[in-house]
């Protein structure tokens, strides 16, 4: 059965790529869609980065999309919350999507690390849930680092939280590699509170850094489209492969395989 959801591209996929070459293999892969990833010192494809960014800065990188025939899908926008001022940096970041034109930011909670941190946490989530309602954007909190890192406890999270523009990113990969547990179970504590999903394989389980092409790792995607059949959301594939640095024929080549794979599913382009 064909499915609506938007699919594109994580651009983690393509971290030490530029944003042109990344775009052209999406495209090149059949996707209509695009995740920019902006993490200081790991991958840059939004330029000047999104605090910083201008109403024209805004229009020429969503022109640079559509050159590709791509669109703007969300921002991935990591490692900004829990630092010296990140309620005002983050403010920015939401401002940047709405320029944009991005109804949704990925990112991590930061570093919470103890019941203190928690506290300073929800309090920054009250103010930032707050104003992404009045700019029509949604913070998905990615599973990741040592604290939100499965779909039960990022659940407990959203929850917490209370509001309707703060919602789970669920990513089958990181669920394994990060929360040492099996995304086709955990994910449906997770399915209430989702509003966008990652699709990443895994091979060796936690702690291994090794995100394949997806179906040739161990996540039984099978049964998670199964639970996931009524998320009407979108989905990026994030592939990572692992820490070897590859080619850029090479990475292209995997992304237009998975396009390829989730077709047998319904999804993207039939």
């Amino acid at each position: 059965m064909k499915k609506n959801n938007k699919i594109g591209v994580a651009t983690a996929t393509y971290h030490n790529f530029s944003t042109e070459e990344t775009l052209d293999g999406v495209s090149r892969g059949g996707y209509k869609y695009i995740e920019l990833l902006s993490v200081p010192g790991f991958g840059e494809h939004i330029v000047p980065a999104p605090e910083e960014m201008d109403i024209t800065s805004a229009r020429k990188l969503n022109d640079l999309c559509k050159k590709y025939g791509l669109e703007l899908l969300c921002i991935g926008v990591y490692m900004r919350l829990m630092k010296e001022g990140s309620v005002e940096t983050f403010k920015r970041v939401i401002d940047a999507a709405e320029m944009l034109g991005s109804k949704y930011i990925n990112t991590d909670t930061g570093e919470v690390k103890s019941s203190d941190d928690e506290k300073r946490f929800y309090k920054d989530m009250g103010v930032l849930g707050e104003y992404a309602q009045s700019k029509d954007v949604t913070i998905c909190f990615e599973l990741h680092g040592d604290w939100c890192n499965t779909g039960k406890k990022a659940a407990e999270v959203i929850e917490k939280i209370k509001n309707a523009h703060v919602r789970i990113n669920y990513d089958t990969g990181n669920a394994i590699f990060y929360g040492d547990v099996r995304p086709e179970e955990d994910i449906k504590y997770a399915l209430p509170y989702m509003s966008f999903m990652h699709v990443k394989d895994n091979v060796g389980g936690y702690q291994v850094y090794d995100f394949p092409i997806l179906g040739e790792g161990t996540v039984d995607f099978g049964k998670i489209f199964k639970i996931v059949d009524d998320y009407d959301g979108p989905i990026s594939l994030e592939l990572e492969l692992d820490e070897k640095e590859h080619p850029l024929e090479e990475v292209n080549a995997g992304v237009k395989k998975c396009y390829e794979f989730l077709q047998t599913f319904g999804y993207g382009e039939q």
